[in-house]
């Protein structure tokens, strides 16, 4: 028979093996290789660089954040913007240069050397493209900020294209309920399984717009309801509807830039809107491009410097539960996930310092800390700054980092 303290202390040891074994799968664990991060030299009047630069995403190498390349895009740019939120399985990644009217596909099936493989077709009568979600077969959407300039409010809309970026169709935001209505078609979301998408309405600069949100059949892009966000008297929170999100009930998820957040309910059948959370006002404003992972929304707050994360696990009643803290010269905007860790990029909204930060995301508590080990060489703070005085690609200057995402 075995003593209870011989017992004991076999079963201790296979404890301390199997958990010492679960810490080296855990380290092992596959992770995206490479991040690609959108950005450039111009802005909105002085032409400039568009470059995508690559960092080592690899957190098992010793130059972990390390630049790898730069490639120029295009040499007479204006300001890189968004890309798709996740790097597709295959095909070109497409990106956008939003105030020089612009988007590319680039090509990443080498993920160290990435190239320019086509410049996307224009939309006839539409002007600047601004979001992009992938669909099944391979075709993009994009929402299309502005329309025929003979059409009263210029209403935007959304285009179509292959996976080559030729053209495909377009089919635009004017509804004749809200006559003459400034609809900037800011972002969009795809309702799979309800032939649906959802868009909504905001502006890239100080023009007043329509605060809607937008309903469209998926299969032929017909706009079925335009929907007016609620409003609240005395509160700012309706204005500018930003980014959505379907989530795992079929309900979709809004945000305005004024920290309002929305749910569309029955959107295959008889569409409605409904206010269900404000972040404080005023210290939060900025809302930006958030992240749904499983039952967790992590919204970036420009103005707040932090990122909130938002339980969502009932729609219906979303609350906040964890907040991450930047400094006040880091205006937190964009944000997304590596599909293979637990780790999410995000970088400023272009007010603040010129840096690209990871951090790790709890998928238990809802929490967020930054990777420490994600930053440049000496540096005594986690982040890779982009405030450097030469690139690879010969390029000088400081380029604003803006749309990331990792590549595997």
């Amino acid at each position: 028979m075995i003593s209870t303290r011989r017992s004991t202390t076999a079963l201790l040891a296979f404890f301390l093996a199997a958990c010492g074994v679960a810490q080296e799968r855990a380290s092992s664990a596959p992770a995206s290789r490479y991040l690609y991060v959108w950005a450039g030299t111009g802005n909105d009047t002085t032409a400039g660089i568009n470059m995508m630069t690559v960092l080592n995403a690899d957190p098992s190498t010793e130059d972990y954040g390390a630049l790898r390349s730069a490639v120029v895009i295009d040499s007479s740019g204006r300001m890189p913007h968004h890309v798709e939120l996740i790097a597709p399985a295959k095909g070109p990644l497409f990106a956008n240069d939003f105030p020089g009217n612009k988007s590319y596909l680039v090509d990443f099936s080498v993920p160290q050397t990435p190239r320019l493989a086509a410049r996307l077709a224009t939309v006839p009568n539409g002007y600047r493209l601004h979001s992009f979600a992938r669909l099944a077969n391979g075709h993009v959407l994009a929402t299309v900020q502005f329309g025929d300039s003979t059409v009263p409010g210029r209403p935007g809309g959304v285009a179509e294209f292959d996976d080559k970026g030729a053209f495909v169709r377009v089919s635009w935001s004017r509804d004749a309920a809200f006559p003459g209505a400034h609809i900037r078609t800011y972002s969009l979301a795809v309702v799979q399984g309800a032939d649906r998408l959802v868009t909504t309405s905001s502006p890239m600069d100080n023009e007043v717009t329509a605060d809607v949100v937008q309903v469209w059949r998926l299969s032929d892009l017909t706009l079925l309801k335009t929907l007016r966000v609620p409003e609240v008297s005395g509160d700012t929170a309706h204005r500018n509807p930003f980014e959505v999100h379907t989530l795992a009930d079929g309900s979709v998820m809004m945000n305005t830039y004024f920290c309002g957040f929305y749910r569309l309910t029955d959107v295959a059948t008889d569409p409605k809107i409904a206010r269900v959370l404000r972040l404080s006002a005023p210290s939060d404003r900025g809302c930006s491009v958030p992240a749904v992972l499983g039952h967790f929304m992590i919204m970036p707050v420009a103005y707040g410097h932090r990122y909130a994360t938002i339980d969502i696990a009932d729609p219906a009643h979303p609350k906040e539960v964890s907040s991450l803290p930047t400094d006040t010269t880091f205006y937190p905007h964009w944000i997304s996930p590596d599909p293979l860790s637990d780790r999410v990029v995000v970088t400023d909204q272009g007010d603040g310092a010129p840096i690209v930060k990871v951090a790790r995301f709890n998928q238990t508590t809802g929490t967020l800390s930054w990777d420490a080990k994600f930053k440049d060489v000496g540096a005594t703070v986690p982040g890779v700054s982009y405030h450097r005085t030469n690139w690879p690609n010969g390029v000088t200057g400081m380029p604003m980092p803006h749309g990331a995402v990792f590549v595997p």
